[in-house]
């Protein structure tokens, strides 16, 4: 197997925190233009993180870095989902929190406990990961549950959505998701040796949502100030063309 070459990583990286500048600085609703901004900036900590893994695989501190920023990203993009769905049941309220819960207790869990990533090993273009099997299985389920609620719940959303631009927003989350989501999937079945290297596979297949969400942040700057209530506590937020 070639040895690891950060060039792929590095650029995509770069591209994610040019996008995530553009997003913070464009005209339009800062309560969905920040949380875009923010997961362009974990989709490129995770690039830059993992050069930094490859470049010294025996800092374990890195290879927790790595996994720390990758936790946030399910709770960031529900509650992006949140945003734009403004969901009329109000016990699905609870539901970004919730996952915002679970990402603060595996972020204490990474960090707390030496055991749950010993140890990383790096090739080609992908980093694998050597998990503890708690972990690895709790962390799956967090983070494949989180995937589902965010095509579903963008599913849900689209389908009661107002306007053309809030269906549209969420179409390009919800394709971006499955952009990576399912080559992601296509890799496990298809190669054999698929263990420790999904969170690398998935975070380079990313890109695909990167792309889509600069598709969003573009026609959300198109719109400008166009009205919508984008405060799913009932709080519009109502602004003049």
């Amino acid at each position: 197997m070639p040895s690891y070459s950060p060039f792929f990583a590095l650029v995509t990286g770069i591209f994610e925190f040019l996008a995530a500048l553009y997003t913070f600085f464009s005209p339009g609703r800062k309560r969905l233009l920040y949380p875009v901004g923010a997961l362009f900036l974990l989709l490129a900590g995770y690039q830059f993180a993992e050069v930094a893994v490859c470049s010294n695989p025996e800092n374990l501190l890195l290879t927790r870095l790595a996994f720390f920023d990758i936790t946030w990203l399910p709770p960031l993009g529900i509650w992006i989902v949140w945003v734009l769905s403004a969901p009329k049941i109000k016990a699905l309220n609870a539901v970004p929190l919730v996952y915002f819960a679970a990402a603060a207790g595996l972020s204490f869990w990474i960090f707390s406990d030496a055991g749950c990533i010993t140890k990383s090993v790096c090739q080609t273009v992908i980093a694998r990961y050597q998990q503890s099997n708690p972990f690895e299985t709790v962390f799956g389920l967090f983070f494949q549950s989180a995937m589902a609620i965010l095509i579903f719940g963008a599913a849900a959303g689209m389908a009661s959505a107002g306007d053309a631009v809030r269906r549209k927003h969420l179409a390009n989350v919800q394709v971006g998701i499955l952009g990576f989501v399912l080559p992601s999937l296509a890799v496990r079945i298809l190669v054999q040796e698929t263990q420790g290297m999904l969170p690398s596979v998935m975070c380079h297949f990313a890109l695909v949502l990167a792309i889509s969400l600069c598709a969003l942040a573009l026609r959300e700057r198109r719109a400008g100030r166009a009205v919508w209530p984008l405060n799913p506590m009932g709080v519009s937020c109502v602004l003049r063309k």
